[in-house]
């Protein structure tokens, strides 16, 4: 199938052995991250992942909650063993293995009609909320540097203050990917208020995969769980899980699929 090639090129290499995951004798100890459908309290799709690959290794896990920033330091001084919907870059290469299991873009949501970057910034009284420190992607960032030289961005620390200033009319659009506001959008009764429209679409969703670290993890270790999350997408499992949360359409956009 092509997404598995799509895997196996983005992720570790996947050995002729296929060695059965080695659980270890202590528990794997995994952080989640609340983020919209990703992971609110105690659900998710990165707890219906981590529920698949429990079932199918038979491992232990030790289950914890942090701020993301936390988890990665965790991750590099091997406190944590695992986490997930972690995007690979050199810098984390150090001291993490990646195994991708679906793909996020962000969206611009905005109050109609604007629906392009160019309409939008000819609404002239018309502000941005901007999460401190996210990189939403080359049209994204060059779209809100725009906006910034014109004083027209509101930056807040977090996704859910963002939508907080769209619900009380503060500003008229922000990113956000697919999981995270599908849920604010339903949470906020927000649905018919804004448009939802994808401003680059020709740049190719960014690969969220299961993070884990080479303090608890050999590199042919790796491997073997990179093979369980390859099943997970290869033999539609993953789709179901994402179906679950999403409409049909935006579940099938988060699969790891040639572009």
């Amino acid at each position: 199938m092509k997404s598995w090639r799509v895997l196996l090129l983005l992720g570790l290499p996947v050995s002729a052995a296929h060695a059965a995951v080695d659980c270890g004798e202590k528990p794997v100890r995994l952080a989640f991250y609340e983020f919209g459908l990703l992971y609110n309290n105690g659900r998710g799709i990165d707890k219906d992942v981590v529920d698949a690959l429990r079932q199918r290794t038979g491992c232990r896990f030790e289950i914890s909650v942090m701020p993301r920033a936390r988890i990665w330091q965790d991750l590099e001084n091997g406190a944590l063993d695992m986490s997930v919907s972690g995007i690979q870059n050199p810098a984390r290469d150090r001291f993490a293995w990646f195994a991708p299991y679906m793909a996020l873009k962000n969206m611009a949501v905005t109050t109609p009609p604007s629906a392009t970057p160019d309409a939008f910034l000819k609404r002239d009284k018309a502000k941005w909320a901007a999460v401190r420190a996210f990189k939403h992607g080359e049209t994204a960032d060059r779209f809100l540097e725009q906006m910034r030289q014109q004083g027209r961005v509101i930056d807040v620390p977090d996704v859910a203050s963002a939508f907080t200033l769209l619900k009380a009319g503060r500003v008229e659009g922000m990113f956000a990917q697919s999981p995270v506001y599908r849920l604010h959008l339903q949470a906020a009764d927000l649905s018919g208020r804004f448009t939802l429209t994808d401003w680059a679409s020709q740049e190719a969703p960014v690969p969220h995969a299961l993070i884990l670290s080479k303090s608890r993890f050999t590199q042919s270790q790796a491997e073997a769980w990179q093979k369980q999350v390859n099943e997970l997408v290869v033999d539609g499992s993953m789709l179901r899980i994402l179906r679950q949360h999403l409409p049909a359409d935006e579940a099938r956009a988060q699969m790891l699929t040639p572009r």
